[in-house]
Formats: C-alpha cells, structure tokens, sequence
C-alpha cells in the first residue's frame, strides 16, 4: 500500500476539511478523467435507500480509495450542501472493513453542477454503447439471415436472366434468342 496518512483517526476527530477553492483542484482533475474515461463514475440509486436529505450522490474508485460526491439538503432549512469525500477501507480484521473518510471538501454549486454533467454524459455514453452492443448481438441472427436471403437470391437470379444452362434451353428445347430472331 503506499505511503497514506494516518487512517487511524481518533472516532471523535473530524476528519480535515477543505473549501471550495481548494475542491476546485480535484473537481477540475476529476472531470477531465471522466471525460477520457479514465475514471469510471457509479450514480447511487437512491431509490434503494431512505435518502432523508441525500438529493444525488456518485461514487468513484481511485486505487485503493474511493471519491465520493453528494448534494443533501439541510434538513431544517431546505439549503444545499454538496461535498466531496476522500474514504479509504481500513481492513480492521480478518473479513472485516472500517470506512475511513480521509478529508472532505465543500463545493459549489457550479463545482458539483460540472462533476454531476460530465459524469451522467459518462453514464450515458456507457449506456448507449452497451444498448449498442445488445441490439448488435440481438440482430446478428437477423443479419444472417438477410445475407443468406440476399447471397441466394442473387444465385437464382443469375439463372432467371441467363436460362441457358450447360448449353441447353430451359424453355422446352426452344432459345428464347435465336427464336426470336426467326420469327
């Protein structure tokens, strides 16, 4: 594991936190990986929780940590706040995991408009390759099909415009052509 900070906060101690100005540094690199996907974002489905004030939240991995970002809303005045956690795992004991939330930072509402943009283009981007790639193996027995409809058909129309085969008239031993011609 490389050289971190101390994970072994007191569970009293607030983790250190930053303002949004110093958030503006890692929202800026955090976009910028989103963009190329060199990052991959999880959007929570809140829908599978009891979000009493928590409004959206994403989830990122980062080696061993994760990046955490939520809006919530103040639950007596209705005012936003969004933040960004930096976690760690601490593994605590065999087959046992503590969250460790390494510092927080509090960021605007343009910082986390512009995180929130760019990491639902990436989920959409992700999403539409793999409808893509679904509707591609759906549709390749349908495809084949086609070709062979297509390959045989263009077999026996070779034949239907040229009805003379191995030298010998299709029409009851009369060439088309040359009774054309006599007539």
């Amino acid at each position: 594991m490389p050289d971190t900070p101390s994970t072994d906060q007191n569970p009293n101690q607030t983790p250190p936190s930053g303002d949004q100005h110093q958030a503006e540094k890692y929202i800026s690199q955090l976009v910028q990986l989103i963009n190329v996907d060199k990052l991959d974002v999880e959007h929570t489905n809140l829908a599978k929780l009891d979000p009493s004030a928590l409004q959206d939240h994403y989830r990122l991995e980062l080696q061993e940590y994760q990046v955490e970002i939520s809006h919530s809303k103040y639950p007596n005045s209705g005012k936003d706040s969004y933040v960004i956690l930096f976690t760690n795992l601490k593994h605590v004991a065999a087959g046992s995991v503590e969250k460790i939330i390494l510092a927080y930072m509090h960021l605007d509402n343009t910082q986390f408009s512009r995180f929130r943009d760019s990491a639902l283009q990436q989920i959409d981007r992700k999403r539409r390759a793999e409808e893509e790639k679904r509707l591609k193996a759906a549709l390749a027995p349908i495809d084949q099909a086609f070709e062979h409809l297509t390959t045989f058909k263009s077999e026996s129309s070779v034949v239907e415009e040229n009805p003379i085969s191995n030298g010998k008239s299709l029409h009851n031993g009369i060439d088309p052509f040359t009774s054309a011609a006599q007539a």
